[in-house]
């Protein structure tokens, strides 16, 4: 009797207290159609890694904060996830890669020019702003006559926000899951509208001209 409680007692300490699977589907950015055949890893210094041949993924984990990607071609997303106990449903949007590369070192200049011809550069260059301000207002505004109510108030919060604004300010300001965010985003890049550049881990949103 005493070792049968001993072994019970060994089987409750190996085993979890807690188990969470996380799932989702594979979406292309531009089309929203399902990606077949990409690579999904999941990783918080251990990794697990899966090919998604029907578009879908699924992960057993323990509860955690998670690093999630996936790549498939010239496609790819990274996501910081929070894995829950029980089921977690996340579904992936993979965009193209960018690179950034840094600008070119600016010469040194010995000799400091004429004050005169500063203050022309400066004023040529506010006015040059300010135009191109203006311009990318009235057509932001043209674009957005049709557009849904949602994409409306997205292109809103940008505009207030100067015209740029990275998608996880953008996101907590509207409220949206990051997957809205992220459709929304790519809806609005194919009619012309927003572009956006991956700068670190997220992305800055610009309103195009």
């Amino acid at each position: 009797m005493r070792l049968i409680a001993v072994a019970l007692l060994v089987i409750a300490a190996l085993t979890p207290c807690g188990a969470a699977t996380i799932y989702g589907k594979l979406y292309r950015w531009d089309t929203l159609d399902v990606v077949r055949g990409a690579v999904v890893t999941i990783e918080d210094g251990s990794v697990q890694r899966m090919v998604a041949e029907n578009g879908s993924y699924k992960f057993e984990v323990a509860p955690g904060r998670y690093t999630l990607a996936a790549k498939w071609g010239d496609l790819e997303a990274t996501e910081n996830v929070t894995v829950e106990e029980g089921v977690n449903r996340y579904d992936i949007i993979l965009f193209p890669r960018l690179e950034i590369s840094e600008p070119p070192a600016m010469p040194e200049i010995e000799e400091e020019p004429p004050y005169y011809i500063a203050i022309a550069a400066a004023s040529g260059a506010v006015v040059a702003m300010l135009y191109y301000l203006k311009r990318r207002e009235s057509i932001a505004e043209s674009h957005a006559e049709d557009l849904p109510e949602d994409l409306k108030e997205v292109l809103e919060v940008i505009k207030r926000e100067g015209g740029r604004i990275t998608q996880k300010e953008l996101r907590r300001k509207l409220g949206y899951s990051e997957a809205k965010m992220s459709l929304i985003i790519a809806d609005l890049e194919r009619r012309g509208l927003v572009e956006k550049v991956k700068r670190g881990r997220g992305n800055v949103i610009f309103l195009k001209t």
